[in-house]
């Protein structure tokens, strides 16, 4: 349970996940969990170009709120939800160029905010003791709320269904660091395909959490994202205002923060987040974070063991 305090503590700052819990490698007892809010205040500065070269292209800046719940369930399995609401606004110029593709800015991107409900995403995991390390293996699929625009930045997503598996593994490091824990996850994403363009990459995160206090702990979080198949913008000229939707880009990021416990259910924790490298369309961005959980939970009543 110590473990799976701290490790919750670190997953609430990891940025490069959907949500606190998504991506643990421990489940709560059958009946116990938790539900958060998190604020994300997230700016990007233009792109990385197919050669990882930086330019001024297409940047905006969003404000999320994203709520969620990580919940146990008998025989070490655990479900958790995710709902983000997002809202961006375009600050970019009014015309640039992509590959030499001349690109405009979409309906939505007059410079003003724009909000909505972004996907909903359920994640099913199950854990594994192997001696010191615990290992969950999980699924997840990511759906669309509703219909939303997706042409241009200032959009809430790609409004495509996305499919996930994969695995998270955790252990505690005492013996060589005191109070330090570690944990890795790999996560294999595909797409639905459209327009018959598929869209497939791996999510690496690996990440570290140090317990200075029974109340405090800090983590830092390195991720990558890996992309496989997926169309370069020349396969995309005759449709390039639908690029954004298809684009398949690779990245760099490294986040780290804080979390505090304020009483046995209530945590708070802080978070910051910037993108280092990458290539084909990825962003040049930098997040600032904070959010509250709330544990929850006595057990199955009436369902025996």
């Amino acid at each position: 349970m110590r473990i799976l305090s701290i490790v919750s503590s670190a997953l609430a700052c990891a940025l490069a996940c959907a949500a606190p819990g998504a991506a643990q490698a421990t489940t709560p007892p059958p009946g116990e969990g938790s539900v958060w809010v998190t604020y994300q205040a997230y700016k990007h500065t233009g792109h990385f170009d197919k050669d990882g070269q930086k330019n001024t292209n297409g940047a905006t800046e969003s404000q999320v709120v994203l709520v969620g719940f990580d919940i146990g369930l008998p025989r070490l399995f655990a479900l958790n939800v995710t709902l983000p609401a997002i809202a961006s606004k375009y600050t970019g110029p009014d015309v640039y160029f992509v590959g030499g593709i001349e690109t405009h800015p979409g309906p939505l991107d007059d410079r003003t905010y724009h909000a909505a409900i972004q996907d909903l995403r359920i994640e099913a995991r199950r854990m594994f003791g192997l001696g010191r390390v615990a290992v969950a293996p999980f699924v997840s699929v990511g759906m669309p709320s509703h219909e939303y625009e997706t042409q241009g930045e200032a959009v809430p997503g790609r409004h495509r269904t996305e499919f996930q598996f994969g695995g998270s593994a955790a252990t505690e490091v005492g013996r060589w660091v005191p109070d330090t824990y570690v944990q890795a996850r790999y996560a294999y994403a595909t797409l639905e395909k459209i327009d018959d363009w598929p869209h497939t990459r791996s999510n690496i995160d690996v990440e570290g959490v140090y317990e200075l206090t029974r109340r405090l702990a800090f983590n830092g979080t390195l991720s990558w994202q890996i992309a496989h198949k997926g169309p370069k913008p020349a396969d995309l000229a005759d449709d390039w205002v639908n690029h954004d939707r298809f684009i398949n880009s690779s990245f760099f990021n490294i986040s780290g923060g804080a979390s505090f416990r304020l009483n046995r259910s209530t945590e708070l924790y802080v978070g910051a987040l910037g993108t280092v490298s990458g290539k084909s369309g990825a962003h040049v961005a930098r997040v600032l974070m904070f959010g509250v959980s709330r544990s929850f939970g006595g057990g199955f009543k009436g369902l025996g063991r």
